[in-house]
């Protein structure tokens, strides 16, 4: 594989600079060579290695080729900073995930690949490749007369995670490495109790000083990944990522026009904006169509242009388009053949690989995913990304939007629509939605940006209880008609069986649009910045419906239908909508046939807007009665949560050995109750699983935290953002709180955590001794 004339100047760079720390005492080399030939004006970061290592970092941008640029820098410093080994010894090779490794391997030990080719070119193939597992029966003589290269996440040297002790650990057949050792690299060595030295796997990284690689860094982790690498002895460490961390080390940056310029990446992105989420895959699946028609005609190589789609979650949902939902929709709706449809997710993955991917009999053109394809996947048949979600979310590309940067082929096509990208959103602000793919593009490194770091969490597991007295939280009871109490039900107590849409208007505050749809493109401009164009509206036509209005209805009645509405009440209030719109003038039974979509989703708001006007009366009703009280059914905190993710945060005052992921604002909030001296425990309460409150809602309310003081008083702590301020949902989870407060009884409180007067609600909390 020819290397791109950027890739080359970024090797040679690498060489320069690898030469010029020689040309200095040890001690000073990388940060005197670092000042003389670096881009960035930052002084260089010494991360205080005892063995002076240099540490630099080269940003590509997604896309850019960082795993074959990294395959020749193993050349470049063992022929620059590590001559004196003799195109002989350790390389240990870096990855942010089990995805990525598995590529990564896959590729490394391929010696038909042209990534591996390039390597064993350059050392004669006196190359071997292991992963973690193999490295523990590495002989002594495999690193004295070869390149040996080791590919691991960094997970598998962390001293907190369970697997690492593995590498930490004495093996037998490792004993070879450690005979007739010169006393000077005893100190670099693990001891046992005993003063012995340890015939594990780290030590022998630590006895060869290797060559370190460090791919995608910036998902690798923060201080304590270089803590974790420093302590493997490296020789030199060599970070490529898109998006460098504030304390990088960057010796060059690779700019994003340079790809475009050498045919690396589809450029421009088009942009369109289409509400709600299914008008938004029709018009995925009609641009499909549409390039797939184009690359028919393609003379520079087969293509068959694939659409991913981006659900807002895996597990089923009322409030979130999820995956099956998608897929059905796909099927049931659109039509299309379930054999072209493939899932990608962490649970779920009938995706083929890549090369068969590429294969002309392969019949994959859609995927359905969340974010199990935002590393380590890369198909340049990906054109278009689809992200769906309900309206009012904001659009999040950031994982995915480098999955269709790539170009088939690595050239320039004739029909100009199969050189670009194309980004269909869903989201109620079009300025939003291009701001939201502009900075995703950003962290994919096409523009340089800052990047702030956010909560820091570990992988799932189970969360043991500490405390040993039992934590209860009454519920709202509701009194039946023996007399006993037990949770407020909803349906059953709020709803009933009284019709609720009987006599209601139907003018549900429809308009009906053109059906037309705003589009822009994000390109470079000269200054290398992204840019944006209007460029006009996209219509997605659609013949569906005919002239058969029960179609319409019965089709509405399913998409919006409550399982404590009758079909027959249901189907008459629709008709009724739907006779109404009829009467206005220029619509028709074809019109809004085209916008059932957009029609279903007012529908769907209205019915919400009714039902929820009937429950909070009936709601106030039962209170007024006094049937409503804490008397009854509690929650009880169990002895174990399983958790998706935990956070690494530590904390002495949480009722669990391990809390649930907190994001950055929820981690600096929780640490000052943590620490106030009144505080006897506190539990962040899980979504879903935890203690929750019912109301006029149909959704339950699972508030953030639940503290105790010493004095016995407990607080139920809702903890919202600035952007969520003052939002319905919140006024509401607000008002359902402070009744919940009410009739539990003055012990208990509840309490909403603003971003901005978290101080408040401490010196609240602090009051109560």
């Amino acid at each position: 594989m020819q290397l791109k004339k950027y890739q080359q100047d970024c090797l040679d760079k690498l060489r320069e600079y690898a030469v010029e720390c020689k040309k200095y005492p040890p001690e000073d080399g990388a940060r005197f060579a670092f000042g003389k030939l670096s881009v960035s004006e930052r002084q260089y970061q010494d991360f205080s290695d005892e063995n002076n290592a240099p540490i630099v970092c080269i940003k590509v941008p997604t896309g850019g080729g960082k795993t074959l640029i990294a395959a020749h820098s193993v050349g470049v410093i063992f022929d620059s900073f590590l001559k004196e080994r003799g195109d002989a010894g350790l390389v240990m090779w870096f990855v942010p995930s089990d995805a990525i490794l598995k590529q990564t391997l896959r590729v490394l030990k391929n010696r038909t690949n042209d990534i591996r080719s390039a390597i064993d070119a350059r050392f004669d193939a006196k190359v071997k490749v292991f992963n973690v597992g193999e490295a523990k029966t590495i002989k002594k003589s495999d690193i004295a007369e070869n390149v040996c290269i080791v590919v691991s996440t960094l997970s598998a040297f962390r001293r907190e995670q369970r697997d690492a002790l593995k590498v930490f650990q004495s093996n037998g057949e490792l004993m070879g490495h450690f005979e007739d050792l010169p006393e000077r690299v005893a100190p670099l060595l693990q001891k046992s109790k005993n003063n012995e030295v340890v015939f594990s796997l780290a030590n022998v990284i630590r006895l060869h000083n290797p060559f370190v690689v460090v791919d995608e860094g910036h998902n690798i982790g923060a201080d304590l990944s270089f803590e974790t690498i420093q302590v493997l002895n490296p020789s030199f460490v060599l970070e490529f990522t898109a998006t460098p961390r504030a304390e990088s080390n960057i010796l060059l940056e690779i700019e994003a026009r340079e790809l475009q310029k050498q045919k690396m990446i589809k450029m421009p992105i088009r942009l369109l904006n289409v509400t709600p989420w299914e008008e938004t895959i029709l018009a995925g699946i009609k641009k499909r169509k549409e390039l797939e028609e184009s690359a028919d005609k393609n003379k520079t190589g087969y293509i068959r242009p694939i659409m991913l789609i981006q659900a807002e979650q895996e597990k089923e949902s009322e409030k979130r388009v999820f995956v099956q939902q998608i897929k059905k929709f796909l099927v049931d709706e659109a039509r299309i053949d379930e054999g072209e449809i493939a899932i990608k997710t962490a649970k779920n993955d009938d995706l083929p690989d890549g090369e068969k991917l590429l294969k002309s009999d392969c019949p994959i053109r859609y995927i359905i995913t969340v974010n199990a394809l935002k590393e380590g996947w890369d198909c340049p048949f990906a054109y278009i990304l689809v992200s769906v979600s309900n309206l009012g979310a904001a659009l999040s590309v950031e994982q995915t939007i480098g999955r269709v940067m790539r170009l088939p082929y690595v050239r320039e096509h004739a029909a100009e629509e199969l050189n670009k990208a194309y980004v269909f959103g869903a989201t109620n602000s079009f300025t939003k939605t291009a701001d939201a793919v502009i900075e995703a593009l950003k962290k994919n490194g096409y523009e340089q940006i800052e990047i702030e770091d956010g909560g820091v969490a570990l992988g799932g597991g189970i969360a043991q209880k500490k405390v040993r007295e039992e934590i209860k939280l009454p519920y709202i009871n509701m009194q039946k008609e023996n007399g006993v109490w037990r949770k407020l039900d909803y349906v059953e107590d709020i709803i009933g069986n009284a019709p609720l849409l009987v006599g209601v208007a139907a003018d549900i505050g429809f308009s009906v649009g053109s059906g037309a749809s705003e589009m822009i493109e994000i390109d470079f401009n000269r200054k290398g910045e992204l840019v944006r164009e209007k460029l006009g509206t996209y219509t997605v036509s659609d013949e569906w419906g005919g002239e058969n209005i029960e179609r319409l209805i019965a089709w509405l009645c399913k998409k919006v239908r409550r399982e404590f509405i009758s079909q027959k009440e249901m189907s008459a209030f629709v008709g009724r909508v739907l006779a109404g719109l009829l009467q206005k003038e220029g619509v028709s039974l074809k019109t809004l046939n085209r916008v059932r979509y957009e029609l279903k989703e007012k529908l769907d708001v209205a019915l919400d807007a009714i039902i929820e006007k009937v429950a909070r009366k009936r709601f106030v009703d039962l209170e007024k009665k006094g049937m409503l009280k804490s008397n009854g059914e509690s929650f009880v905190f169990p002895q174990e949560f399983s958790f998706a993710r935990i956070s690494r945060e530590p904390f002495s005052k949480c009722v669990y050995d391990k809390a649930d992921y907190l994001n950055k604002e929820e981690i600096e909030f929780i640490k000052k109750i943590d620490n106030l001296e009144n505080v006897e425990w506190w539990v962040r309460n899980p979504k879903d699983s935890g203690f929750c409150l019912s109301g006029w809602k149909k959704a339950r309310f699972f508030a953030d935290f639940v503290v105790s003081t010493k004095n016995g008083d407990i607080f139920l702590i809702e903890y919202k953002g600035g952007q969520l301020k003052g939002s319905e949902d919140t006024n509401y989870k607000k008002e359902l709180g402070e009744k919940w407060a009410e009739l539990s009884g003055e012990r208990f409180q509840f309490l909403l955590a603003e971003k901005v007067k978290t101080n408040d609600i401490v010196e609240t909390i602090k009051k109560h001794k």
